[in-house]
């Protein structure tokens, strides 16, 4: 077994027969660790940033992956982080399940390349990942300070049974609002034939319109409220407007909506992976915020998630309290960062920061 070094895009284009393959057998087996959005994030995020993909070969053909890159220094710290990091929900070093091996490898290339890096940014690590072990190897060669953090729950829904008996179990409260607010919006702003009723629909492939019109859903909401959103930003929208069309070509996509006359008026936007479904962006109309639309298109989303078989509705990162209103089950995100040497004076932590809830000092090895 050997590890090799890619830093250029011509590369990793050519590691795409072999990706994917290797993502589904390890347990980092989610939607953010697959070839189409780590590849497409890249060509989309590389300026100022120098690849560090490192791909362990066993009998000459790629079987584990360290998708990272560095900083460097031009617009962001000489740290490792990972590929997709900022919009990716999950991340990991992608190894197959029960090779602890080639986790090793893939860690001792990266300490290989210790004077490429200075630092450790690594998030939204599963705390159940099996490589945390691993990764604290990182600052064990000259001793650079590093800690584990929890970023952030991300709540879940194991699909089991029908989607009658489930959407039953929901309870009486929950199910009448949604009906109730259907036939007020049919009450006050629809009438027999004239296609202003409220229509929910699925769809499982997009394309620049209908980002278009996310787009503009989304601003509604910012000048409303001052909702945030990655469509508004530059150039988080230019990456999702050729990311979604690739992934819903590749059948990677789940889109719940709601629709009056033809007008999109409130949506979730969720990828699908091996059977789970993961909500990654949601939004509405604000004029019609009484109606609870967001929350019929989530009903939508979730009752064909159910009809098609998959086995789970993954919520991502995030605590929202809707998410809780759909289940009381969830996991933690991790962060492992190298820690300052000397505590500033004052909060001077960043936003994200102040938003960890433990630290937890890595465990040296011996």
């Amino acid at each position: 077994m050997e590890a090799r070094l890619i830093e250029d895009v011509a590369a990793f284009a050519q590691l795409e027969p072999f990706w994917n393959p290797i993502v589904v057998r390890s347990s980092s087996n989610t939607c953010h660790s697959t070839f189409e959005w780590l590849f497409t994030w890249w060509r989309h995020f590389s300026a100022g940033r120098h690849l560090l993909l490192l791909v362990a070969y066993e009998h000459g053909m790629p079987a584990g992956l360290a998708p990272l890159y560095v900083g460097t220094g031009e617009r962001e710290s000489r740290d490792l982080h990972f590929l997709g990091q900022g919009l990716s929900d999950y991340a990991d070093f992608i190894v197959p399940r029960g090779r602890p091996d080639i986790m090793e490898v893939l860690v001792a290339s990266v300490l290989a390349y210790r004077q490429l890096w200075n630092g450790i940014d690594l998030e939204e690590i599963p705390s159940e990942s099996p490589g945390r072990g691993f990764l604290e190897r990182l600052c064990t060669v000259d001793g650079t300070p590093a800690a584990w953090h929890s970023t952030v729950r991300c709540p879940y829904l194991p699909i089991e049974g029908s989607w009658d008996a489930f959407y039953s179990s929901m309870g009486k409260g929950f199910r009448h609002e949604v009906r109730n607010k259907v036939n007020r919006w049919n009450k006050l702003n629809s009438h027999p034939g004239d296609g202003q009723g409220l229509c929910c629909s699925d769809r499982g492939e997009v394309d620049g319109a209908f980002v278009n019109e996310v787009v503009a859903l989304s601003d509604k909401r910012r000048t409303a409220d001052g909702h945030r959103s990655p469509f508004l930003n530059h150039p988080d929208q230019e990456f999702l407007r050729e990311v979604l069309p690739l992934m819903g070509a590749r059948s990677q996509l789940r889109v719940g909506e709601v629709r009056t006359a033809g007008v999109l008026l409130a949506f979730v936007l969720s990828f699908y992976w091996q059977g789970v479904v993961y909500t990654w962006n949601t939004q509405y109309d604000p004029a019609y915020r009484a109606y609870s639309l967001g929350r019929m298109a989530l009903v939508k989303l979730a009752e064909k998630s159910f009809s098609e078989g998959c086995r789970e509705l993954n919520f991502m990162r995030g605590e929202e309290p809707y998410k809780f209103e759909w289940t009381r089950l969830s996991r933690t995100n991790l962060a492992f960062r190298t820690e300052p040497m000397v505590e500033p004076a004052g909060d001077q932590r960043t936003p994200r920061d102040r938003g960890m809830l433990e630290a937890e000092p890595a465990k040296r090895s011996t």
